[in-house]
């Protein structure tokens, strides 16, 4: 068998090699004192070797058992990872189980979620869907007949949206049309053109940081950028964050909710989580829930910082001491309250300034300056 060939693009052939009977037309002839045994009319098989994407780089048919995995030549399946002994493990499934006969190994061989130590023999059940091992580094697919077999997986994400650079467009447009209008909104109409220039400037260059970076990681794991599915997730989060600066806001001046724009912080840290998600995705595919528990993860401990920092600095939980956002006042839903009613939901406020009011300074606190130095 050919080595195993890693650095083939996932649209490569596959490398289809055989295990099949010494003496077989087109077969390599092996020595009759190697273990590979006489031949066994079966149903054919087959072992693929897996990358850590899950792809297939190279699959070997199987027409007798026991089957032999090693590095040595006289293998049926021939692997070239060192962590794999000479002769690593057996595979016999003629009897309707399937033996696993490990070899002089100190790695073992790993058979789904069990393990079989050098030297051990295990008899598994009948397999009704494919059986994964994992040899030394290796990681092997047996696939048997009568197995069910897995049904068709649509296209990644990534690459199904890859090409459609009509919705990317619209997308900066509208991006564009908010940074602008935000602009208009922040500046004075005789330095607008100034500002708005260096606003494009720094946000052109900030995006365009951002993308290449993770392109460049996408490019150095995946051998594939993914440029437009980076620049894509990024105008979509720009815009939801866009959103989360105003909606918040509106909604607690409308509705007189304050908690809404204290903690509109939340919404941010999972909008960017979101985000990383969704660029992450590119990158290992093969591994979203893996990418999603790092997402999660990532927002929560940020959501945690965020809530901590507002403890130290005003012993509040929330992000504002109060609600300082005003819109026209036709937005505004919830009911009118009178001054005295305003003031009578002050009242509670006055035993905490009280208490406050009467503790002494702390033993830290810088001392007030002498005017007479």
């Amino acid at each position: 068998m050919e080595p195993l060939n890693r650095s083939a693009s996932p649209e490569a052939p596959i490398d289809l090699g055989t295990a099949s009977v010494p003496g077989d037309a087109g077969a390599p002839a092996l020595d009759p004192a190697t273990p590979a045994h006489a031949a066994t009319p079966t149903l054919p098989a087959l072992v693929e070797a897996l990358d850590r994407d899950g792809q297939v780089r190279q699959a070997w048919h199987v027409t007798r058992w026991p089957l032999a995995i090693g590095r040595a030549l006289d293998n049926d399946v021939v692997l070239t990872d060192p962590h794999v002994a000479a002769h690593h493990v057996a595979l016999d499934a003629r009897r309707g189980t399937l033996v696993v006969d490990a070899g002089e190994t100190r790695n073992g061989v790993v058979v789904g979620d069990r393990r079989v130590r050098g030297g051990e023999r295990a008899e598994l059940a009948a397999p009704t869907a494919d059986v994964e091992l994992t040899v030394g580094r290796t990681h092997l697919r047996l696939r048997l007949p009568g197995t069910a077999l897995a049904p068709e997986q649509l296209i990644s994400l990534v690459a199904a949206r890859e090409p459609r650079r009509l919705t990317s467009v619209l997308l900066a447009l509208l991006l564009l049309g908010g940074v602008g209008f935000g602009t208009w909104l922040a500046s004075d109409p005789v330095g607008f053109e100034r500002a708005l220039g260096n606003t494009l400037i720094t946000s052109l260059g900030g995006a365009a940081i951002w993308c290449a970076a993770w392109a460049l990681l996408s490019k150095t794991i995946t051998r594939q950028s993914h440029l437009g599915w980076h620049v894509r997730v990024f105008l979509i989060a720009s815009l939801a964050f866009m959103v989360a600066s105003v909606l918040p806001p509106l909604v607690a001046f409308a509705f007189s909710w304050p908690a809404v724009s204290n903690y509109d912080f939340v919404l941010v840290y999972l909008i960017g989580a979101t985000a990383v998600y969704f660029h992450l995705l590119a990158i290992e595919p093969a591994r979203a829930r893996v990418m999603r528990g790092v997402a999660i993860t990532g927002a929560l401990v940020g959501i945690g910082l965020a809530i901590w920092s507002n403890l130290q600095r005003t012993d509040r939980a929330g992000d504002e001491l109060y609600m300082n956002h005003l819109f026209p006042p036709s937005f505004r839903v919830a009911p009118a309250h009178s001054v005295d009613a305003f003031i009578d939901g002050m009242r509670p406020l006055q035993g905490d300034l009280e208490r406050r009011a009467a503790e002494p300074v702390g033993a830290g606190d810088p001392e007030p300056a002498n005017d007479d130095e």
